[in-house]
Parts: structure tokens; sequence; C-alpha cells
């Protein structure tokens, strides 16, 4: 059962490496290229992301934390 677990934790561990990976491949590329890359901004994203958490006071305050803490956590759970 422990070995399921594993699994499981490392694929999503990879999945969640491979999204920030292409997050910032697409700020990358929008930025050299100036334009949306398939029909998509990802910095149009990013900007609402943050002025939404940044307009809701407390409560985004407490969401960045919760986003700083799990990306740690993924950070931790790679080094094991």
């Amino acid at each position: 059962m422990e070995t399921i677990f594993n699994k499981i934790r490392t694929f999503i561990q990879n999945l969640s490496g491979l999204f920030m990976c292409l997050l910032s491949f697409g700020v990358l590329a929008e930025i050299l290229f100036g334009k949306a890359m398939l029909g998509m901004s990802v910095i149009d994203n990013v900007v609402n992301l943050i002025n939404t958490l940044g307009n809701n006071g407390v409560v985004g305050i407490i969401a960045v934390v919760i986003l700083y803490e799990l990306l740690q956590c993924r950070t931790k759970c790679n080094t094991k």
C-alpha cells in the first residue's frame, strides 16, 4: 500500500513541477515574443491572480501564505 502512495506522490510532484516549468516558459515566451501564446496570456492571468489576492485584504494574505506553503511542501517532498 505504501508503494502505491509513493507512486501517486511522485506522479503529483512531477506533474506540479511540469506545471511550474510551463508557467515560467509561458511568461518568458510572452516577454520575448510580446504576444499571448496559444490564445492565452500567462502574464495577464498571473497579474489578475495577484490583483484578486491583493483586493481581498486578509483573505488574500492567507491565500498567498497557503500557496507559498504548498510550493514549499512540493520542494521539500522532492528532496526526500
